[in-house]
């Protein structure tokens, strides 16, 4: 992906030879293709990858990512997951939001060979993300 834009979207396979996400100034949403469960990882935590053996995705953003999305969407119930500092965030993930999830991220991963706009790039990387915060925030009462 463009660099300017502050994220990136990979396969989860990419990491099948790594057995922990290093500490990194990216924060991360990370889930199975054909999983039930979400994991947030905040930028400047570890993350052990055992728990996720298969086909997923890994949705990487910085802080500048992250600073521009709760500005865009300033609802608490829109970006919870994000200003909240637990380092590591599960969710359940259920088969209509993984369907949902799937399909947005290969719209992005479409966009991104295609090098469309930022603004295509975005809007699918801030879809995925505010369900992502949905999730967290009806599983966490805050909705």
């Amino acid at each position: 992906m463009e660099p300017n834009l502050n994220l990136r979207l990979n396969l989860l396979d990419n990491y099948s030879l790594s057995t922990k996400f290093p500490l990194s100034i990216w924060s991360r949403l990370l889930w199975l293709v054909a999983g039930d469960e979400l994991i947030f990882i905040h930028s400047g935590s570890e993350f052990e990858t055992q728990q996720f053996s298969g086909a997923g995705w890994a949705l990487e953003f910085n802080q500048l990512f992250v600073v521009g999305f709760v500005e865009r969407y300033p609802d608490v119930y829109n970006n919870v997951l994000m200003t909240k500092r637990i380092s590591n965030v599960s969710m359940s993930l259920s088969a209509k939001l993984r369907t949902e999830m799937n399909d947005l991220a290969i719209l992005l991963r479409h966009a991104q060979e295609k090098e469309q706009s930022e603004l295509y790039l975005q809007a699918y990387a801030d879809l995925i993300l505010l369900n992502a915060n949905q999730a967290y925030a009806k599983q966490n009462g805050s909705a």
